[in-house]
């Protein structure tokens, strides 16, 4: 009888474990996958984040009271990457490595063309994000401590395609250890005229270190512009820009990240009709680069915490990477900006280069750490 059982035991071990490899098969290149697998997923049953994607409001954000320790810097890093939605769920453990390990160099990232069909795909960025090895390999020079990612996402509103079904999402990846959400102003934007191709997703943010008067607050505004009608999404992000700041918070740093679809010359009318300046000029942000669509915008005069440091983060050359494995990662070379943590005050840049500082920099052709 114990014998009986235990076959009939081994043979449905064999039977679901055979089901679980084909249902995974799509990230599962090498044996070694199998292993690395488990573990992520062993590891997301471990976390708070929503089983649905959404951001799950039973993860307490940290207070300003909160007594756990916090990374001692005076400058944050904010970075726009437009990830590859055609391979998302199909990414190997090592790719959704490399794209942690780029995320983990910002303390905010703003995320466009997420499957909104796989809601997991960014528990498992995050997963990886949340790795103290990491963290102190990148920035040795901040107290070992483990990084607090999460993000807030407009799954719920999330927009279609060109026709084919799929559905696309937008996303803010934070550190808690150096950024305060404002969990009563963060939504996608309300778009009754549709003036947008994808509802811009907007945020809210207090740097942490600083006492609450000093703290440098900024909204944060992640967009993706469309192909078709670049000029008329412009005006509208012209006007948007002026809602937010006008809405009564008092809040006048306003930034706009993400893909815009254009270059510098179609950015003009931003800069004539609203004094918004930009952060990548004279650079492509593709693979070749000889096309800008990615940028970081902002009002030169009200937000003075612009270090004077930015640019695009080429990952393909910093790696050594061939653009076959670049392109499972991210369609755009990332583009980042950084800022102080003090309000009305312009930290100095975080290493020895030269630039002015309050001034929008020259696009650098890779960022150094």
């Amino acid at each position: 009888m114990n014998s009986r059982f235990l076959k009939t035991l081994l043979l449905a071990s064999v039977v679901v474990g055979g089901i679980w490899v084909l249902f995974h098969r799509d990230r599962i290149r090498e044996p070694a996958d199998i292993l690395d697998l488990v573990q992520e997923q062993f590891l997301t049953s471990q976390v708070g984040f929503g089983s649905d994607g959404v951001f799950d409001e039973s993860v307490e954000l940290m207070t300003e009271a909160d007594p756990s320790p916090k990374y001692v810097t005076n400058v944050i890093r904010i970075a726009s990457v437009k990830v590859n939605q055609e391979i998302q769920g199909g990414q190997t453990v090592s790719e959704l490595e490399l794209l942690a390990d780029i995320c983990s160099h910002y303390d905010a990232v703003a995320i466009q063309d997420i499957n909104a069909e796989d809601n997991g795909w960014l528990d498992r960025v995050v997963l990886h994000m949340n790795n103290a090895d990491r963290r102190s390999k990148i920035f040795p020079q901040i107290e070992t401590q483990v990084p607090d990612y999460t993000y807030v996402s407009d799954f719920s509103s999330s927009d279609p395609t060109l026709g084919n079904g799929a559905r696309l999402s937008s996303a803010v990846i934070f550190n808690r250890r150096t950024l305060i959400l404002n969990q009563t102003q963060w939504y996608a934007v309300d778009d009754p005229d549709e003036l947008f191709s994808h509802k811009p997703l907007v945020t809210c943010f207090k740097t942490r270190g600083p006492v609450d008067d000093e703290a440098f607050t900024f909204s944060l505004v992640n967009v993706k512009l469309g192909h078709l009608q670049p000029q008329r999404e412009l005006t509208g992000l012209i006007e948007l820009f002026r809602a937010i700041r006008n809405d009564g918070r008092g809040e006048d740093d306003v930034l706009i990240v993400g893909d815009f679809s254009g270059g510098d010359s179609e950015l003009q009318p931003m800069r004539k009709r609203a004094g918004l300046t930009w952060v990548v000029s004279d650079r492509g942000t593709n693979y070749f680069n000889t096309t800008q669509f990615d940028n970081l915008v902002f009002n030169e005069v009200a937000t003075v915490e612009f270090t004077g440091r930015g640019g695009v983060f080429d990952f393909v050359q910093k790696y050594n990477l061939p653009l076959e494995v670049a392109s499972q990662v991210s369609k755009h070379i990332p583009v980042w900006a950084e800022f102080s943590v003090f309000e009305g005050h312009t930290a100095s840049p975080s290493n020895s280069e030269t630039q002015q500082t309050g001034r929008v920099a020259k696009s650098e052709s890779s960022e150094q750490h």
